[in-house]
Parts: C-alpha cells; structure tokens; sequence
C-alpha cells in the first residue's frame, strides 16, 4: 500500500518539483560566485542534491510496483533532473578552477616572496648543522606548496627551479661553512702540537711528581690547551679534540714514570 501510494506520489507532475527548482537555483548561483570557498560550499550541495536524487532511484526501484512502465517514467523524470545537474557540475568544476587561478595567482606569488626571504636564514647560518635544519624547512615548505598548486603546471615549474636556487644557495653556504671549519681546527691541532712540545720540555726536567701535578694544575700553557680542546669539540672536531687531550696525558704519564725510573 505504501509503495502504491509513493508511486502514485512521484507520478503527479510536480512531485519532482523541488528538485527542479534546486537544480534552477544551484545553476544560478554559480555566476554569482567570487571565492573558491563559495564555489566549494555550492559543491557539497550539488552533490547532496546529486545523492538524494540517487537514492530516490534506488528507493523507486526496489519498490514493488506491478506496472513496470510506472517504474520507468519515474526514473525517467528523475534522470530528467539529474541530466542537467552534470551539466552544473561540470560548469561549477571550469569557474571554480578559474576562481583558483585568480587567487591562487595572488597567493602564490606571496608565498613565493616569502621563498625568497628566505636566503635571509643563510646570515644566521653559523654552522653546517644549521644550514641543515633551515634547508629541511625550506624544502618542507616547497613541497607543501607543491601539494597545494598541484594543479597549475607553471607554478610547479617555478617552484622546482626555485627549490635548485635555495639548494643551491645552502648546500655553498655549507660547505664554505665545513671548509672554515676545518681549516680553523687544523689552526688549532698546529697551535696545540707546538705547546705540547714546549710542556714535554718542561716536564722532562721536573724533580718531584708534585712538581708536575703542580705544573698541570696551573701552568696558562696546560690551560691553552685545554681551551683548544674545547674549542675543537665546539667545531665538532671531536677526533683532533680527543687525540690532543690523549697526548696530554700522555705526556703527563710519560714525565712521572721516567721521573721514577731516574729516581730509582
């Protein structure tokens, strides 16, 4: 009886109605559009239109009606509707893309200002390590921005030439940054070779083991090369650093045995 009664419903000449008058609407709508955001809100209600049209299909379908013409017509009007909605979307889906060429034109020549601010970070750029971290930043940033105009060919193309630029302008900062880097330990292994051999001299010619201990606990020498051991595991130099520190010892160790050894 309910599905009699639903048939004898959507058979009526304006039963569908509604959908028309949706489907008129949503059609006038889109010329009115400035915003992708407004394009995108009017897209969710065509296709919550579109779905409930698809349902009625189906609700109509399975209804058990014995006069299956019926069952055609009102398919047949329903489709009628939904015929023209394609044709919404598909004039939705070209003045949305043209919305986003607009702002995405503005935007993204923002964002691509803001890139180019970006060299600023190679002037706090102290260290190999930094110009590590920014660079993953910047290049995080490239690839969002990639997601985000994925859709426009060109803006693709810029990007990928400015993410050579910046690599390129970090990768030469890094290794100028290594090159001084390592130049300033060897600086620094020369200057602490030459002072170990001035305290090996003194050492060598001590004649108490409290005169050495004392010498080590207060001689500016022994505290020049402490200070470029600290210097050296700043620059990351973390061999040069221990192989001086070895010989220090060394030296020390070196002193007291011969000490005793002459004492004997």
């Amino acid at each position: 009886d309910l599905s009699n009664r639903c048939v004898d419903f959507l058979l009526q000449e304006d039963a569908l109605s509604p959908y028309d008058d949706k489907v008129r609407a949503h059609e006038g709508e889109i010329d009115k559009l400035t915003k992708v955001a407004e394009a995108k809100e009017l897209e969710e209600s065509i296709v919550k239109t579109g779905q409930e049209l698809e349902m009625l299909i189906e609700i109509v379908s399975n209804l058990k009606i014995d006069d299956a013409t019926q069952t055609t017509r009102i398919i047949d009007n329903i489709s009628g509707i939904y015929a023209p909605l394609n044709q919404i979307k598909a004039t939705l889906k070209r003045r949305k893309l043209d919305l986003q060429k607009t702002e995405g034109a503005a935007q993204f020549a923002a964002q691509l200002r803001l890139l180019d601010q970006s060299v600023n970070y190679l002037e706090v750029c102290d260290s190999p390590a930094k110009c590590e971290e920014y660079l993953t930043k910047i290049m995080i940033q490239l690839e969002e921005l990639e997601g985000k105009f994925a859709d426009f060919d060109d803006y693709i193309l810029q990007l990928s030439e400015k993410r050579d630029e910046l690599y390129s302008a970090f990768e030469s900062r890094k290794l100028a940054l290594m090159e001084a880097r390592n130049k300033r330990a060897t600086t620094l292994m020369s200057a602490a070779e030459r002072i170990l051999k001035g305290i090996q001299n003194r050492v060598e010619n001590m004649k108490s083991i409290n005169d050495i201990n004392g010498y080590y606990a207060s001689d500016l020498m022994v505290d020049k090369v402490r200070d470029i051991i600290d210097q050296l595991t700043e620059l990351e130099d973390t061999v040069k650093a221990g192989e001086i520190q070895a010989r220090l010892k060394t030296i020390r160790e070196d002193a007291v045995r011969q000490l005793k050894d002459r004492q004997e």
